[in-house]
């Protein structure tokens, strides 16, 4: 029998591991239960759980965090609100973990696991805590850019930009729908903002690559562009920049 200690800083969330592991009453024991990291360790510590079910974000500390403080780590389950790509980098470390909102036949198979397993032995987690840290603290790519009108914040999409111009002191932001928005960033600003397939094609005019339907040599070594939108835009690019798309499309 497993001696369990469950952290998690939402009493619904702990009262519903509770409810799902009382048919393995057999398997489990819960002995005791934490609403944050510092409570963790500290019962972690006094306890000696053989097993802790542990939240990752928890209010004070990453659930990584509280492990990277303790002398011996226990087996650890992780349960989390991320989506399973994002903890594929967890699963040689923990035992198992538990994606919310949790459910009866994932539970279930964390047990069989567990019996398959039996119980296991000392593993040495420590020098690999860091690195997680290091991925758990790492900023969220942005996937969208915010646009204001009015009193109104447009999220638009980087699939779904197509160009952008600028104009003067402002810059359109065209979409594939044609659709288009007015932003009072300058166009050097944003491309610090824009994924690496945003490439400018001459002063005016940054163009997302993927988004090109064709590609055409133009006179004076300029090139056409032909954008895969709804109005199959035609963009052309400036003599300075024959250099750059060269060697950008290897032509």
């Amino acid at each position: 029998m497993y001696k369990v200690l469950l952290v998690d800083d939402e009493p619904a969330a702990r009262r519903t591991l509770r409810r799902l592991l009382e048919p393995y009453g057999a398997l489990f024991n819960i002995i005791a239960e934490a609403a944050n990291g510092r409570e963790a360790i500290e019962k972690i510590q006094a306890l000696q759980p053989d097993l802790v079910f542990l939240d990752i974000r928890l209010p004070d500390m990453s659930g990584f965090e509280v492990l990277q403080q303790l002398k011996e780590v226990p087996h650890i389950i992780f349960t989390t609100a991320y989506e399973e790509y994002a903890i594929q980098a967890f699963e040689t470390f923990a035992v198992d973990y538990l994606l919310k909102p949790l459910r009866e036949e994932r539970i279930a198979q964390t047990v069989e696991k567990l019996q398959r397993l039996g119980r296991l032995g000392n593993t040495d987690t420590a020098p690999d805590l860091q690195a997680l840290i290091d991925r758990f603290n790492q900023p969220v790519a942005a996937t969208s850019l915010s646009v204001r009108t009015g009193d109104r914040i447009n999220l638009l999409r980087f699939d779904q930009i197509t160009y952008l111009e600028a104009d003067d002191k402002y810059v359109w932001i065209y979409l594939v729908t044609g659709q288009k928005y007015l932003s009072g960033a300058t166009l050097s600003s944003l491309v610090e903002k824009l994924p690496a397939h945003f490439f400018r094609i001459q002063k005016s005019y940054l163009i997302n690559k993927q988004l090109i339907r064709e590609m055409h040599r133009h006179y004076n070594g300029r090139y056409r562009f032909v954008m895969n939108d709804t109005n199959a835009t035609t963009l052309y690019s400036g003599r300075t920049y024959q250099q750059e798309i060269r060697k950008e499309f290897g032509l």
